[in-house]
């Protein structure tokens, strides 16, 4: 039953080229926002589902372009230089690395191989979902996603599915790129703006109650995963969304529930916390957090190779070679792991990505709109979700998470519209 379910799916969806391009555009996030194929591995198996909504939405474009729908224009963005440069820059990395043909934990074809995809797609999406109607169910696919896997994670618990669970902490589905907890708790993090925000656009009072209640099953969610960072990331993303609701009540009431969920649910962090420091005592010569040692490596390694770096996927190559016995862990940090591997250049411009939606909110705050503008609500959503995601990078190598490009087609999409009409008004709000 589902795999037939799943065909129909398919078939509709390759109507839409024709009909709605920017729905087999949204088809193509839903699927690589869920990876829905490690979830019910039964139902997806024999079936290309990435290949079959990739390619249909390449074709979409095309037929779009041919009949001259979209605007080509968005383009020629500074986003999109940037992302284009970083792009380059990689491959050009890999092509004069000192270390060409090491063996390491994930082979540099594979990281280019997927950053290539997640790239192509992301310059395929962005003219055909350059639309209102293409905003609005991007939003809205992060709200499905996310609310999709703050369930499966409150199931698990509720359900008591203890074979999911590995050293107290929850997993992610088996060989999925969220197999690694904290990457699902990142992705959570990401779609909480979006699903809080959305609470500000509707007036159906049980839609209303269903968005405050999945709030703290998402801190749930992220308590069961046991991610510190994902809990700092929600924590300061919250801030930021004060800032914005300019709703003091609104704001009491969030940061109220988060409080008491944590001083009621917080133990497994508090426990991971404790005993990470009790084997500190016992094992004097390892550090507390083995992330200190990677991120100092990773400092020290980029001015060995400040132009392209070591090497895509080189950094446990490079540090061994130049520091060895430091640490056998990659760098466990965005921002590093671009520098010490491709070069500072791309650190930097990496940098420049995640502050551009920053610059785009603190503009578009001027815009006195409501959460009911698409616009307005997508620039705000994805601002925030940016800064959850920034602080989760700072602890983990999210170089190929693809719900961060994503992030930015939304951002980039909403801010263009916003900033059009405020110059068609003269500027004025």
């Amino acid at each position: 039953m589902g795999r037939l379910i799943l065909l129909l799916i398919i078939i509709l969806t390759g109507f839409t080229i024709f009909y709605a391009p920017w729905a087999t555009g949204i088809s193509y996030v839903i699927n690589s926002l869920l990876q829905p194929q490690y979830v019910w591995p039964w139902v997806f198996q024999g079936i290309p589902i990435f290949t079959i909504t990739a390619g249909l939405t390449i074709i979409a474009f095309i037929i779009s372009l041919a009949q001259k729908k979209i605007d080509l224009k968005i383009y020629n963005e500074k986003q999109n230089w940037i992302i284009l440069i970083i792009w380059v820059w990689m491959h050009l990395s890999d092509l004069l690395s000192p270390y060409k043909g090491e063996v390491v934990s994930v082979a540099p074809e594979i990281v280019l191989g997927t950053i290539d995809s997640i790239l192509i797609m992301y310059f395929i999406l962005l003219p055909i979902l350059n639309n209102e109607k293409g905003l609005k169910y991007l939003c809205y696919s992060f709200i499905f996603v996310g609310g999709y896997y703050i369930y499966w994670a409150n199931s698990a618990y509720i359900n008591q599915e203890w074979h999911r669970f590995s050293n107290n902490r929850l997993t992610g589905p088996f060989r999925s790129p969220y197999a690694d907890e904290n990457a699902l708790s990142a992705l959570i993090v990401v779609c909480m703006p979006f699903l809080i925000l959305l609470f500000f656009r509707i007036k159906n009072k049980a839609l209303k109650f269903a968005i405050a209640i999945s709030v703290p099953l998402s801190w749930h969610a992220i308590i069961l995963f046991s991610s510190r960072s994902s809990l700092l990331a929600s924590v300061l993303s919250l801030l930021v969304m004060a800032f914005v609701i300019k709703s003091k009540k609104a704001y009491l009431i969030i940061a109220g529930f988060f409080i008491g969920f944590i001083i009621y649910q917080g133990s497994l962090i508090l426990d991971r916390a404790t005993s990470t420091i009790e084997i500190a005592k016992f094992e004097t010569e390892k550090p507390i957090n083995p992330r200190l040692i990677s991120w100092e490596a990773g400092l020290r390694l980029i001015p060995e190779y400040p132009v392209f770096g070591a090497g895509v996927q080189m950094f446990e190559v490079a540090v061994r070679d130049h520091f060895p016995g430091m640490t056998p862990h990659v760098a466990h940090n965005t921002f590093i792991n671009f520098s010490a591997n491709t070069g500072i250049l791309t650190g930097l411009l990496f940098l420049g990505l995640v502050y551009l939606p920053w610059r785009r909110l603190h503009k578009a705050k001027n815009y006195k709109a409501s959460f009911a503008d698409v616009d307005y609500y997508a620039m705000m959503a994805s601002s925030i979700s940016m800064v959850g995601f920034f602080v989760c990078s700072m602890f983990l190598d999210l170089i190929v998470f693809e719900p961060f490009y994503i992030i930015l087609i939304i951002n980039l999409i909403a801010w263009r519209s916003l900033n059009a009409r405020l110059k068609d008004s003269g500027g004025k709000n």
